[in-house]
């Protein structure tokens, strides 16, 4: 019995030593460890966060129809061509001006005007309604693709809603990618967003 209780005895020490080696380890600060200086909130760094030079923020299907005039009398109509196009509007990232005011914690970004940067017409969706019957020719197509274009091009850029959705949807992005990077290191910032 002795012989169990010294044992018992010698294996408490043993563990209270490795716990007071581990506790102090723990406590103890390595010196070759730097001390982790925190990050400032500036311009550049939420520039590097937004580094995209086009982004499309809106996307829409657009059915039209285009009128082709007669090449040698341009107040006839040759036909009609009906289509089906994707309009894809957005921002250029490129011209997103930012400033940081550490003072009062603000973030002020400003985005440009958005543009429609992309048109893409299904050709295969090209049907077409002749009223001049010479007109459908072997280039029939490849002219009537440039007029689709054309024509979706002009009636997308007369829709101001594609603009206040594609816009808000910036102001969405830009929030969402710049959000948890400032609040991860200073949450009192504000982020104001506004269109130039």
């Amino acid at each position: 019995m002795e012989k169990l209780k010294s044992k018992l005895l010698l294996a408490a020490i043993i563990i209270a030593a490795i716990s007071l080696t581990i506790t102090v380890f723990l406590l103890k600060k390595p010196k070759d460890i730097p001390e982790q200086q925190p990050e400032i909130i500036t311009q550049n760094r939420i520039e590097e966060i937004i580094d995209v030079s086009r982004l499309s923020t809106f996307e829409a299907i657009y059915n039209g129809v285009a009128k082709v005039s007669n090449s040698e009398e341009t107040e006839k109509i040759d036909y009609y061509v009906s289509y089906e196009a994707t309009v894809k509007a957005g921002l250029n990232f490129d011209n997103v001006e930012i400033s940081v005011d550490n003072e009062k914690k603000i973030i002020n970004i400003s985005i440009p005007p958005i543009e429609i940067n992309d048109v893409n017409v299904d050709i295969a969706s090209l049907d077409y309604i002749f009223i001049n019957k010479a007109a459908n020719t072997e280039t029939v197509s490849k002219q009537a693709y440039k007029k689709c274009i054309e024509d979706a091009e002009n009636e997308s850029s007369a829709e101001k809603e594609i603009y206040c959705i594609a816009e808000e949807n910036a102001m969405n992005i830009i929030k969402a990618l710049i959000v948890p990077f400032v609040q991860q290191l200073d949450n009192e910032y504000k982020i104001e967003i506004a269109a130039k």
